[in-house]
């Protein structure tokens, strides 16, 4: 009789922490995160950089980060920028270039100094953010540029 109650009480609790197991393997499958792009990539999914006027081809507003491996502000700010893409729930796409591999859209876009955030709302010009913050500072500054 004990053993069909120590039985009973594992197979109840492989079913409880399965079924738990499943829910937040389903929560995961949400994550919105930071992609890497080169220029070329930019071209297609963003906008054209080398034309003469901006035009957004993403169907949502665009935060790219250009850095570098060596940069170790810029390696500071990967973490906080995933998480501030996680907050945007998939309102916002996030990409990431590496200057150093991809020197021609650095010199279109005047970067000189890096971390450098390139935020593009779907309508107006750019607005870019230099230099390293919390987290709270990039969502309202990507905040407050995406709603001018």
């Amino acid at each position: 009789m004990m053993k069909r109650i120590i039985l009973f009480l594992l197979v109840a609790l492989s079913l409880a922490f399965g079924a738990n197991a499943q829910r937040y393997s389903a929560d995961l499958d949400t994550v919105y995160t930071v992609h890497s792009i080169d220029q070329e990539r930019f071209k297609e999914v963003i906008a054209d950089w080398s034309a003469a006027d901006w035009v957004m081809l993403n169907p949502r507003p665009v935060v790219v980060d250009f850095y570098a491996d060596w940069c170790l502000p810029c390696k500071r700010l990967e973490p906080i920028l995933r998480q501030v893409a996680q907050d945007f729930n998939g309102e916002v796409d996030f990409y990431r270039i590496n200057v150093d591999d991809n020197p021609e859209i650095s010199n279109t876009f005047l970067i000189r100094s890096i971390p450098y955030l390139l935020i593009c709302p779907l309508e107006g010009e750019p607005k870019n953010v230099i230099g390293l913050y919390s987290k709270q500072e990039y969502i309202r500054v990507i905040n407050q540029a995406l709603n001018e």
